[in-house]
């Protein structure tokens, strides 16, 4: 299933991960509040640093 990831990091900032597997959401979920929550998007290695909390949504998130 695909959907979006929704996370902050220590300066309270979202970023927005859309069309992910749900397995990315858990990987990155298993990291939240550490160092580094290092994930590999595209066939791209990013390290998004410190993120927390980290949220899950079915589908895509429409913003204006």
């Amino acid at each position: 299933m695909k959907g979006s990831v929704i996370l902050f990091n220590d300066e309270n900032q979202m970023t927005i991960i859309e069309d992910v597997e749900e397995e990315v959401y858990e990987n990155i979920k298993e990291q939240a509040g550490t160092d580094h929550c290092i994930v590999t998007l595209d066939d791209q290695t990013v390290d998004f640093g410190h993120v927390s909390p980290v949220y899950w949504r079915e589908g895509n998130i429409h913003t204006d």
